[in-house]
């Protein structure tokens, strides 16, 4: 991307606190795909953090703030529900797998405090689950993360294969109906296809600005989900193409 807007996109955000995909391109006299690209090699640095439409400045430079904590603010509503709707599908006695996204620390603090086995890798959801004396909490062994908060690697990856999971909640960072679901880190990825091996439904948890984003690690085709939930800010177009596949959509009110 053209030095000369990459600097000036971190000045309009140092300046506003958030910037928008059309506004930046009518800006530029560039398409809206070119300021997607510019915004992801932006978030690939650090610099900023994607929402839905756009953008806001990377906090990471004001103090010790872990990213799993300062993504949980962003798109909190559609968090929220998409959590609610997730942990009204889990079933007494049921065990199940939440991943370290903030997607899923929604679906821990939505879920009852009833006899239930929860298998996850997130501190984080760990933390919010410690204190209710129903569910069963088994948290991996490994190499801890801070940025995410998240206990992955060798260890890890062995200790779940011994398991068997009846649904694993998931998030990502981008979906698309070609590449499928695909994840930035190659230690989570590798976890998370651990687990899906061990689990009898994959249910996918991700908000609207998740969808057409690609990242560097294909997960899993979307073929092979069981059910999306996401939130109703899918444009219609895009929601007709996911309901066309093989795997039920529901959309988190």
């Amino acid at each position: 991307m053209a030095v000369d807007r990459k600097k000036e996109i971190i000045q309009i955000l140092e300046h506003s606190g958030t910037v928008r995909v059309g506004d930046l391109s009518e800006r530029f006299g560039v398409t809206e795909e070119t300021i997607r690209r510019d915004l992801d090699r932006l978030e690939s640095e650090g610099l900023i953090v994607r929402t839905h439409g756009g953008a806001v400045l990377s906090q990471r430079d004001k103090g010790f703030e872990p990213p799993v904590l300062l993504r949980e603010s962003m798109r909190l509503k559609q968090k929220q529900a998409i959590g609610k709707c997730a942990a009204s599908l889990v079933e007494e006695g049921e065990i199940i797998a939440l991943d370290a996204s903030t997607t899923c620390l929604q679906i821990a603090k939505h879920l009852p405090d009833m006899p239930l086995t929860v298998l996850t890798y997130s501190l984080a959801v760990a933390n919010e689950l410690i204190t209710r004396h129903n569910i069963s909490l088994i948290l991996t062994g490994g190499n801890l993360d801070g940025d995410s908060m998240a206990i992955t690697g060798m260890s890890a990856e062995a200790m779940v294969e011994g398991y068997h999971v009846d649904k694993f909640f998931f998030s990502c960072q981008g979906f698309d109906h070609q590449r499928g679901v695909s994840e930035p880190y190659e230690t989570h990825a590798r976890l998370k296809k651990k687990i899906m091996n061990i689990s009898d439904q994959l249910i996918l948890a991700a908000d609207s600005s998740k969808f057409r984003r690609k990242s560097l690690i294909r997960l899993i085709g979307l073929e092979d989900v069981h059910m999306l939930i996401t939130d109703k800010e899918l444009l219609e177009e895009e929601s007709v193409v996911l309901e066309n596949k093989d795997f039920e959509v529901v959309y988190a009110d």
